[in-house]
């Protein structure tokens, strides 16, 4: 029996550092569980606050994106709104320009007719004062051959009267010479 204890001691001392090798190796091996598993907890936190920033960081990108895309469309609506205002400005200014141009042209032609007619009346005004002129000359000449004449006539009166009583041949005698040298005075002039 006391081989029984004496073995059972040896066994038992055999197994407690059989069990204390294994309580070593379980309990590094629960050691080693325990902190993969913490780097497991902290790898997985890791993974879900990484996972909340990326949802984050994609709502932002999207609202983001959203916002650029409604700022970029209503550019485009005010880009299009100018460009059909600078369109409608242009068409005005060319049909301005072209109303200007025609009055312009209008103006232009009608001076051009303004000139001519004066240059016509100047022309016109012109042949008048000369024939004016040559009137004014006539009327002058006619004026002194109308004082020549009554000069004639009153002193063929004045002969005629003391010759009444000589007779009719010798007046009309005389009144042919007399007609005669005032009409060589007339010639001369």
């Amino acid at each position: 029996m006391a081989y029984c204890v004496q073995g059972t001691t040896r066994m038992s001392a055999a197994e407690s550092s059989s069990e204390h090798g294994e309580h070593d190796q379980s309990s590094s091996r629960k050691n080693l569980t325990s902190s993969l598993e913490q780097k497991i907890r902290c790898l997985e936190k890791q993974r879900k606050e990484l996972l909340e920033v990326n949802q984050q960081w994609d709502q932002q990108f999207r609202s983001m994106k959203e916002l650029y895309e409604r700022k970029v469309a209503e550019l485009k609506m005010k880009l299009d709104a100018a460009e059909r205002f600078l369109s409608s400005q242009e068409k005005e200014r060319l049909q301005s320009q072209r109303e200007s141009d025609r009055l312009h042209d209008q103006t232009r032609q009608r001076l051009q007719l303004e000139e001519k007619e004066k240059e016509s009346l100047s022309e016109e005004l012109h042949e008048l004062k000369k024939e004016n002129k040559l009137l004014k000359e006539k009327n002058t000449l006619a004026s002194k051959k109308k004082e020549q004449y009554e000069c004639e006539i009153k002193r063929l009166n004045k002969f005629k009267e003391p010759r009444k009583a000589s007779g009719c041949l010798g007046t009309i005698a005389y009144l042919l010479v007399n007609h005669k040298s005032f009409l060589r005075k007339q010639a001369a002039l």
